[in-house]
């Protein structure tokens, strides 16, 4: 990919200056200002909800929030102790809100912890999870929805919630199956 998308990039360019000078800079031009737009609104979303992770982590809620989901993440990851178990219920409550990019941090802090304890599998089983990423809210796409002024903003969430369902399920019941403990 590192090569393939500078490559069509350079060729096209080349191609729509020979073609449309002037269309080519106005199309560049107008990208990099939506570009620019679209990546601040998520930012705008990713600062609120990142300060209510902080809250929540500050106030206890998060360790609340891993005694409740002790049992899904035992069931789904095996035994995993307190530590990888907090981390492991943000990075999924993260993504439950459909929050990937602040999921992140959290299912890379529990891959450290898991792997102190050499827990491969639950690595792994984190990996498909956090891959899948069960939503319940799509927050990202109902943000972009919003900022591009969508008619219905929110008729994506049920789709999203039955694919990620699927998708969700499907991963951590063939990870169980092909995965060895």
């Amino acid at each position: 990919m590192n090569v393939i998308f500078p490559l069509i990039m350079t060729v096209s360019a080349i191609t729509l200056c020979f073609i449309d000078p002037n269309g080519f800079l106005s199309a560049m031009t107008f990208g990099a200002k939506r570009g620019v737009e679209l990546a601040l609104t998520l930012a705008a979303v990713y600062c609120v909800w990142l300060g209510v992770f902080g809250i929540a982590e500050r106030t206890g809620i998060v360790k609340k929030l891993s005694r409740i989901m002790r049992l899904p993440v035992k069931l789904i990851f095996g035994n995993v102790d307190q530590e990888s178990s907090e981390y492991i219920s943000a990075n999924i409550s993260a993504n439950l809100l459909g929050l990937g990019g602040i999921a992140t941090p959290m299912g890379i802090d529990a891959v450290a912890a898991l792997k102190k304890q050499n827990n491969f599998y639950a690595i792994t089983m984190l990996i498909v999870v956090a891959s899948t990423s069960l939503q319940i809210l799509p927050s990202s796409v109902l943000s972009l929805r919003i900022a591009e002024n969508s008619a219905n903003p929110s008729s994506v969430i049920l789709p999203s919630v039955l694919s990620t369902l699927v998708s969700s399920a499907s991963g951590v019941i063939l990870t169980k199956v092909f995965v060895k403990r």
